[in-house]
């Protein structure tokens, strides 16, 4: 019976240890899947192209463009995050200097409750009812890649190891997007992508992937607008 407790015991240690052996390795943070996820709900997005002529429907207005924004859903796919207010401010934010630089006219969200359908046909309908010229469409999502070093592997059999001992590291990968598109022409004038990148490592029991993902958000949309920048003086200063 002794033995038949101790062997009991020494198989419980067993599991415990290759559980954490089996968490211990990295499995990457894959980009191309996040950009695969983006191109998917891009396509289901715009649904069926604009036809040949709808470009003829180009706004001819003179002077700096209004500039829509529209930050995508993120709830019905897995993005690994939802948009907070703190990064609605940052575009807002953003366009204020292009505004001051003369390259738009103004700019303002595209609210959801304005909007009668999730497809560009519906959002674009609501654009032009406000006066947009340009509408810039922001989508991301996310990955996180969590694993435990050595310390995890000899320590976080305890109960000790998984609150003191920096046994586990939380990689955080956003890719955010941001897509150009004239209104009345329904047509795409370019898009440009973002990166950001957040390294945790702590207590299993500390370590927030959620806190990760969004520095990681953080980083790619200030890039993110950095990039756009450029590119909206070409298409709104050169209307």
């Amino acid at each position: 019976e002794r033995v038949t407790g101790m062997s009991l015991i020494a198989y419980t240690v067993l599991a415990l240890l290759l559980f954490v052996v089996g968490c211990a390795s990295s499995q990457g943070l894959h980009l191309e899947s996040l950009r695969q996820t983006l191109r998917d709900e891009e396509a289901q997005f715009v649904g069926a192209p604009p036809s040949s002529t709808s470009t003829a429907n180009r706004s001819t207005r003179q002077g700096p463009p209004k500039l829509g924004l529209y930050v995508m859903p993120t709830g019905f796919l897995r993005h690994e995050f939802e948009w907070t207010d703190d990064d609605r401010e940052s575009l807002l934010a953003w366009t204020k200097g292009l505004q001051r630089d003369g390259l738009i006219s103004g700019a303002s969200f595209m609210q959801l409750s304005s909007i009668k359908g999730n497809q560009l046909a519906q959002l674009r309908e609501s654009a032009i009812r406000y006066g947009v010229d340009l509408l810039l469409i922001v989508d991301g999502a996310a990955t996180v890649d969590r694993y435990s070093n050595y310390k995890g592997v000899l320590l976080y059999w305890t109960i000790l190891g998984t609150y003191f001992a920096d046994g586990t590291h939380s990689d955080a990968l956003c890719l955010v997007r941001g897509s150009l598109w004239d209104i009345r022409g329904e047509t795409k004038l370019f898009e440009k992508e973002a990166q950001g990148l957040s390294k945790i490592v702590g207590p299993a029991a500390r370590v927030e992937d959620r806190e990760g993902v969004t520095e990681a958000r953080r980083q790619a949309l200030t890039r993110l607008m950095e990039k756009l920048r450029d590119d909206v003086a070409r298409t709104g200063g050169g209307r």
